[in-house]
């Protein structure tokens, strides 16, 4: 056997590898573990760090989704050195993700403000500089949807939040495709042994990304499907318990990236007596066009769910001022005053909001507890208003 005919066996059962655990499973996270361990490990295609962006959740936004891979040069040392004492094969690797998945990710969190407008990208005129910026080459490989590799050059990525940079030299991207459009992209380099990347390694990352692309449409459907039992029946918003699972993860995402965080608390006013006077299929009208309204009129990053009864939440994950949240609920206050629900004139159908924000010092716990209050603050001020919490 030639070296070209036990390079194809290589990839050939590479490939199987990777088939058979994304076939095991349907969990995102589990999914993205496989693949990335199987562009760096050994047996895989060897790469120093790979990187995973998908427009998932946002679809219109790529973001980093998972990290494998050292963010510095003694973590590289640790980490190879684990692997070599260990023993560890591709198989193996595979098996451990429930141990790994608890483990810190500190490429990840080196690049979690990244994000990239898909309807905002455009090519670069030219491959041929001295050093690129990392929204550049993502964006460059999204507008293509080309694989591509450059030898001797840096990538860079300066952090807003930390003000640490992250760099990338001996690099490839390569798209992922989901129903005919770029979905994500894929980024591996050889930073740490600066090893040359060669052309037919293209051919093995554009076969993981098709992989990926197979595996990521299962666990879409399979998360569209979680969804169902996630979302409130009569609105069509996120219900109760998806929001506190959801509010939980954003504490520790807003902690990790020491921004605030608001919320606003919604109250339909006096729905009560428009059940009694004119029915409950009148009120659930109302309340699926509220519902609908604060969905328009809020961002694609925010979070809509009905609390209970006339009482929804929006959480404004993005970083947002107390100034800004304020002018959120008074934007939909206005609209509710403004809109004709159901049966009612407009101006018949209000609401009280209350806006409270927790800083990255604070005790998230309390988000909610200070929209309540600053909600009840609105009812007394005689409703159809909004109030900001104030200690």
């Amino acid at each position: 056997m030639d070296g070209s005919e036990a390079n194809i066996l290589k990839e050939l059962s590479f490939q199987l590898a990777v088939t058979r655990a994304m076939l095991k499973t349907v969990e995102l996270d589990q999914i993205l573990y496989i693949i990335l361990s199987g562009i760096t490990h050994g047996d895989g295609l060897n790469f120093n760090r790979a990187v995973l962006f998908l427009a998932w959740d946002r679809r219109n936004e790529l973001r980093v989704s998972r990290t494998a891979g050292p963010a510095n040069g003694e973590e590289a040392h640790r980490i190879w050195e684990s692997i070599k004492a260990e023993k560890l094969n591709l198989e193996s690797l595979f098996d451990r993700y429930t141990q790994s998945s608890s483990e810190p990710q500190f490429l990840t969190n080196r690049l979690i403000g990244f994000s990239l407008k898909l309807d905002e990208v455009k090519p670069l005129e030219s491959l041929n500089a001295m050093q690129f910026e990392l929204r550049s080459i993502i964006a460059h490989c999204v507008s293509t949807g080309k694989p591509f590799y450059i030898n001797g050059v840096e990538v860079n990525y300066r952090d807003w939040v930390t003000g640490e940079d992250v760099a990338f030299k001996n690099f490839a991207c390569v798209p992922i495709f989901l129903h005919d459009e770029v979905f994500g992209v894929i980024l591996t380099d050889n930073f740490y042994n600066s090893r040359i990347i060669h052309s037919d390694e293209l051919r093995g990352l554009s076969g993981v990304a098709n992989l990926a692309s197979i595996a990521l449409e299962r666990a879409l459907l399979y998360r569209r499907l979680k969804e169902m039992a996630q979302v409130d029946g009569l609105t069509g918003v996120f219900n109760r318990r998806y929001y506190e699972r959801h509010l939980h993860d954003e504490f520790m995402r807003s902690k990790r990236l020491e921004r605030a965080l608001a919320m606003i608390v919604f109250d339909i006013d006096f729905f009560k007596k428009c059940n009694d006077t004119y029915g409950h299929e009148c009120g659930d009208k109302v309340l699926r066009q509220f519902a609908q309204l604060l969905k328009t009129n809020t961002r694609e990053e925010d979070m809509v769910a009905r609390y209970g009864g006339e009482e929804f939440v929006v959480l404004l994950t993005g970083e947002t001022s107390s100034k800004d949240a304020l002018r959120a609920g008074e934007k939909i206050r206005s609209i509710v005053e403004s809109t004709a629900f159901a049966d009612f004139q407009p101006g018949q159908i209000t609401v009280s909001a209350g806006v409270g924000v927790v800083q990255p010092e604070e005790d998230f716990e309390q988000l909610f507890a200070r929209a309540d209050k600053a909600l009840y603050e609105a009812k007394r001020s005689g409703r159809n208003c909004v109030r900001l919490f104030e200690s």
